[in-house]
């Protein structure tokens, strides 16, 4: 499970990171027109920046499935301190990720030549490096929706996760 979840955020990580950069004023090759269009620099890095952010939030909370604390509200928090949050509520969100993930990858691909910003624009090895971190998107929706079934069968089963598996 442990693999899946971090597969998860290694398939999310190349699009946060390739916004990230782009978002912070390295071009990486992208034509002055698209950057103009997008507002970069200006009101579209705050955007692309914050999407990063909370892309990258998104990712990594797909660690929590498969910790065996991870469904439990932290210490510090200021209601119900320690309790867990019913299998339920944190399947139904994750299955939700899945589906929607699912649907804007499906989007992503139907619509790249109004996503990619490399549109029109000669094939250069930066637009094969666009492309490339956009192609592993796709397999966020599988590994979360991987993981939070392993999830479902820990919960269910009242199993274990593979760390709690000590060696004797």
């Amino acid at each position: 499970m442990w693999v899946c979840a971090w597969l998860a955020v290694g398939a999310a990580a190349p699009t946060v990171l390739w916004r990230a950069v782009v978002g912070l004023g390295a071009p990486l090759g992208t034509p002055v027109s698209w950057r103009a269009a997008q507002h970069i620099p200006g009101s579209g890095t705050v955007y692309v920046l914050v999407l990063s952010l909370l892309e990258l939030v998104a990712a990594l909370s797909t660690l929590a499935l498969a910790h065996p604390d991870g469904d439990r509200i932290p210490r510090w928090s200021p209601v119900a301190r320690r309790s867990r949050v019913p299998v339920a509520l944190v399947a139904g969100v994750a299955l939700a990720g899945v589906v929607v993930l699912a649907f804007l990858c499906l989007a992503g691909a139907l619509h790249w030549s109004s996503v990619d910003p490399f549109a029109g624009a000669p094939f250069t090895a930066w637009a094969a490096l666009c492309r490339a971190c956009y192609l592993v998107a796709p397999l966020w929706p599988v590994f979360l929706g991987i993981t939070t079934c392993g999830y479902l069968r820990c919960r269910r089963t009242g199993g274990v996760h593979a760390r709690d598996v000590t060696s004797a």
